[in-house]
Order: structure tokens, then C-alpha cells, then sequence
């Protein structure tokens, strides 16, 4: 249950993606997450139902990410992201990809439809403390 409570907010991307009509071909793991091999890359897998890679350089989080960025905004010209990215930064670097498990992915819708059945039991709390708290 830790493990689907740590990336609920990446299912409920995914879920919001779903509803408007983007598919996830696959996806990059980056940060500290992904540090221990094929771990956060299978719990993100049956979060999004979609392939996820990680490169070496996955463990280095968000400063790398952030100079990355900011490199791009310096030398890409009329090149996107996507592409810079493809050609300039993982170029040539190895990377490990990991498919959703159907288990897995079961798991994780089972867990998101408790957690919606629960939702009015905590409406009903929060409405009773200001209830509590107005007397």
C-alpha cells in the first residue's frame, strides 16, 4: 500500500491524461526514486500503465534537471526538447526500460477505487469538525 500511496498523485496524472484523451507511450524516470534499479520504474509503470526508462544519470534528480533545462534554453534553437534531449542529452547513454506488470496495474486501480469509495467518509469528517469548531 506505501508504494501506491508514494506515486498517487503520478496515477491521478495518468487518470487525468486518460479522461482527456492522451495515451502515454512511455515514460522518463528521473530522480532519487530511481536510484534503486527496477523498483520506482515498476510502481510508475502500473501508475501510468506504460513503459518507463530510466537513464544512468536517473539518480541525480532535479538539479541536473534543472541545469539540463536551463542548457536547453541556451543552445537549442529551433530544436524542441524532445529532440534535444533525444540527440544532445541521452544520446549514446544507456537506459533500462520496464513494462507495466498486469498485477501490478490491477493493484493499483484496486487501490485508487478504495481510496474514491472513502472520499465521502472524509467529506462527512471535515464537515463534522467545522460543525465542531462553528459551536
Amino acid at each position: 500500500m506505501l508504494a501506491y500511496g508514494l506515486l498517487f498523485a503520478s496515477k491521478c496524472d495518468g487518470i487525468q491524461l486518460k479522461e482527456e484523451n492522451v495515451s502515454v507511450d512511455s515514460i522518463m524516470g528521473h530522480g532519487g526514486l530511481f536510484k534503486t534499479p527496477v523498483v520506482g520504474q515498476r510502481i510508475l509503470a502500473a501508475a501510468l500503465n506504460a513503459p518507463v526508462t530510466v537513464m544512468e544519470t536517473a539518480g541525480e534528480g532535479g538539479p541536473w534537471g534543472m541545469a539540463v533545462l536551463a542548457a536547453y534554453m541556451l543552445e537549442h534553437g529551433e530544436e524542441s526538447l524532445a529532440d534535444y534531449l533525444d540527440n544532445r542529452i541521452f544520446a549514446g547513454q544507456r537506459g533500462s526500460t520496464v513494462d507495466p506488470v498486469k498485477e501490478d496495474v490491477e493493484g493499483f486501480d484496486a487501490f485508487v477505487a478504495t481510496y474514491k469509495a472513502t472520499l465521502p467518509a472524509q467529506i462527512a469528517a471535515v464537515e463534522g469538525m467545522k460543525v465542531r469548531r462553528n459551536a
